[in-house]
């Protein structure tokens, strides 16, 4: 199938779909109820001035390399970024890694939703797990990278001190998701939800994170944090979606799932740091 006739496709899904859900139900990708506001709803929602959220999720920010764009993060210095490894190599099938493409440009954006700041990434700096892609949900789906010079006056999301756990609060932390809209999305998206399964892959404590956390395309390679005593800590790596609303959290069928943010993570972002 083209690219024409799938985007042709989706468009009259979406128009189906609006017509036959009330409008609150629109939104794609909602488990059970929508927990995503705008950062300005959030705000509100907080009762916290909003200078101060930015501030708290101003690490979330854009990649785009050059013409695939994606939600990313800062996390542990102010110059290494983490998103979602599809977003930049995309699977040509789910068993079938696409491997490395040469790309030659690459920037990161931080914004308000009105002015945007690019940053320059070092190319030649992204590290990621070489293995086949086996299903939408599993361990190596991710990637970090390094700024040509980090970025002052943003405060990295912090490496977990524990493990993620079964039932934790989180807040997933994105940027332009496919169908919501709300005023200041164009900023950043956030969701408070709960982890509801933690999974070993590979027998890798904490690879895999289930979430009932709404999210659509667009929310891969955005933050999964957890709030701690010592700030807000990167647990996960949004990953997969459900695509279309559901009722009820279920792990294979009614879920969010992220890459968890596990040691050999880690260990290479700060490798990567250190270098």
């Amino acid at each position: 199938m083209s690219l024409t006739v799938a985007r042709v496709l989706i468009f009259v899904l979406a128009i189906f779909s609006a017509v036959a859900m009330p409008f609150e139900s629109v939104m794609a990708g909602v488990i059970g109820k929508e927990n995503r506001q705008s950062i300005e709803k959030y705000a509100q929602a907080s009762k916290v001035d909003i200078q101060e959220i930015r501030g708290r999720y101003g690490a979330t920010g854009r990649i785009m390399c050059p013409f695939r764009e994606a939600s990313a993060f800062i996390i542990y210095k102010p110059n290494i970024v983490a998103t979602a490894r599809h977003n930049l190599f995309p699977e040509k099938e789910m068993n079938s890694y696409a491997g490395k493409s040469d790309i030659l440009r690459c920037s990161f954006e931080l914004t308000d939703g009105e002015t945007s700041t690019w940053y320059k990434v070092d190319v030649n700096s992204f590290v990621y797990p070489e293995e086949n892609q086996r299903s939408v949900a599993d361990r190596f789906d991710w990637v970090v990278m390094r700024l040509t010079a980090p970025i002052s006056g943003v405060t990295p999301y912090r490496l977990p001190t524990n493990p993620a756990l079964k039932g934790d609060s989180v807040t997933t932390s994105t940027i332009r998701q496919d169908g919501f809209r709300e005023d200041g999305w164009n900023a950043r998206i956030l969701g408070d939800c709960k982890i509801r399964n933690v999974v070993a892959i590979d027998k890798i404590a904490g690879s895999g994170i289930f979430t009932d956390c709404s999210s659509a395309p667009g929310a891969s390679g955005g933050a999964l944090l957890k709030q701690t005593e010592y700030g807000l800590e990167a647990v996960g790596i949004m990953s997969s979606t459900t695509l279309t609303n559901c009722k009820k959290y279920k792990m294979k069928s009614c879920s969010s799932y992220a890459v968890g943010i596990s040691n050999e993570v880690v260990q290479a972002i700060k490798e990567l740091a250190d270098q």
